[in-house]
């Protein structure tokens, strides 16, 4: 699972839409990020993304891969429950973030029930437990006609 950081400060743009980052949040946040390959300035980046509110408008998704947009919706949609709660704003820039990245809605429920499929295996709705590498290959497996970046 390789990203840059752009998908990550949508991810955090998601988190401070109820006007605070939970911790739990942002630990896992920080997490799928450090899993993804971010190092240095760009794990800065998110870390940075965790303390000060971020906004959308701020992931840069243009030149990604479907397969890198799919991840990142699935990623979103997992990030969006994580306090237990998806408020109205939450599923609103859910719905914006499909937009941005150009998602049909059916991929974008495929990516969310991938999601939620390894939010719901022991201990994995708990970000300290939440397996990435299952997420990925969740979505392989639901979904085999995208090409997977190999970076």
């Amino acid at each position: 699972m390789k990203l840059s950081k752009h998908p990550f400060l949508a991810l955090a743009a998601i988190g401070w839409i109820d006007g605070s980052l939970q911790k739990v949040e942002a630990v896992g946040l920080l997490r799928a990020a450090k899993e993804a390959g971010l190092e240095g300035d760009d794990l800065a980046a998110i870390e940075k993304a965790t303390k000060e509110k971020v906004t959308l408008d701020s992931a840069d998704v243009a030149g990604m891969s479907e397969w890198e947009q799919v991840l990142t919706y699935a990623l979103a949609a997992w990030f969006a429950q994580l306090d237990g709660v998806v408020s109205t704003e939450e599923h609103a820039t859910m719905v914006a973030l499909g937009e941005k990245l150009g998602l049909k809605e059916a991929l974008r429920k495929r990516a969310a029930a991938a999601a939620n499929d390894i939010a719901c295996l022991p201990e994995g709705g708990r970000p300290e437990r939440y397996d990435f590498e299952k997420l990925s290959a969740r979505l392989k497996e639901r979904m085999p006609q995208l090409e997977v970046n190999k970076t």
